[in-house]
């Protein structure tokens, strides 16, 4: 794995603006543009992140700002399963975008037994429906990366060159999905004796002076992200994602990006922002007229933001932090002249428009 240093930027790439939240609402949030319900979708497919389920009580998070309800989680994947199979158009595949499970299965010890039970409410209802998963910090902090690439939750099979788990699809005919590793760079699931575990703290230790490496005390605007719960991308994979944007532009195909770490400040609490997010965002602007959208977890309040490239940052809030009541997930269809991503209780509906 390259571990070469991430390159560091602290210029905003715009004015941080507030998010735009969702309404909490159990039902289909209304959307405010028109659509013809005669035309089908080419395909549809789902969209869901930060589950955190735990065979664990109900507590409040780190900041005790939100209570977490991690059995309930499993309840509200039951219920976006049953949703999506009874659906009017129904989905081809499900893009799971990190944090399925929550850190204190590791250390309760029940971190197999855990992610059996959450994969299994998938299964009972979805079948053998394809579930594309992405690894956000709690999947690194119950398993190492060798037994994540090993394991059920490997969607891209890339250990045959790189313990980094990163790949892209085509959806349909002009429509491709890239997911990208937003912890390969990282000091999490890799041992401490590794080259880039030794490299991740070195980086966070230059900028973040505190006893614990996980508290941004003192940290001001983008310099919050310095955190080890974050993580970054190295060059190797920023080549690759340069060479699948070449292709699909050759190709005059559509992209959406996939990634636990938002990458744009007015689409997140800077918190939690990739730590080279303007290397990556620089990179996608190059492309913007091929890439549609960003579309990510982490922030579990979640947010949005249409940048001056004209591509769509969603970041989707969390599954274990819904109020009774209500949920947090979305469905994309995909039109030849639009993308609707209809959310469902904490998740707005946004239309992308784009050519197919």
């Amino acid at each position: 794995m390259a571990t070469s240093t991430i390159t560091e930027d602290e210029t905003s790439v715009s004015p941080p603006t507030a998010s735009m939240f969702a309404a909490p609402d159990p039902d289909v949030n209304q959307s405010t543009f028109e659509r013809n319900e005669t035309i089908e979708p080419i395909i549809s497919f789902g969209l869901i992140t930060d589950i955190h389920y735990a065979d664990h009580d109900d507590r409040w998070n780190h900041v005790q700002t939100h209570l977490r309800r991690y059995r309930n989680s499993a309840n509200l994947v039951d219920e976006a399963c049953h949703y999506w199979l009874n659906g009017k158009y129904p989905i081809s595949f499900v893009l799971q975008l990190g944090d399925l499970i929550d850190g204190v299965c590791h250390t309760n010890k029940t971190s197999g037994n855990d992610l059996n039970v959450i994969l299994e409410q998938f299964k009972k209802t979805l079948n053998s429906l394809p579930i594309y998963h992405i690894w956000g910090n709690h999947e690194l902090y119950n398993f190492t990366r060798q037994e994540l690439l090993n394991g059920p939750l490997c969607s891209f099979d890339t250990k045959t060159s790189s313990l980094a788990h990163y790949g892209t699809f085509e959806v349909c005919p002009n429509l491709r999905i890239i997911a990208l590793d937003t912890y390969e760079f990282s000091a999490l699931g890799v041992g401490n004796d590794s080259e880039v575990y030794g490299k991740s703290m070195e980086l966070l230790r230059k900028h973040n002076q505190n006893e614990s490496p996980n508290d941004p005390t003192g940290l001001r605007g983008h310099q919050r992200r310095y955190v080890q719960f974050n993580g970054g991308i190295t060059s190797k994979q920023m080549d690759w994602l340069k060479e699948q944007l070449t292709e699909a532009k050759n190709r005059d195909e559509k992209v959406i990006v996939i990634g636990h770490i938002p990458i744009h400040p007015s689409a997140c609490d800077h918190l939690d922002l990739l730590w080279n997010y303007k290397e990556v965002l620089d990179l996608l602007w190059i492309f913007d007229r091929t890439v549609l959208a960003y579309i990510a977890g982490h922030d579990h309040d979640g947010g949005y933001f249409r940048d001056r490239k004209n591509i769509h940052h969603l970041t989707l809030p969390a599954i274990v932090e819904c109020d009774p009541n209500t949920n947090s997930f979305a469905t994309v269809h995909v039109y030849k002249d639009c993308l609707l991503i209809e959310g469902v209780g904490r998740v707005a509906t946004y239309k992308i428009d784009c050519q197919l």
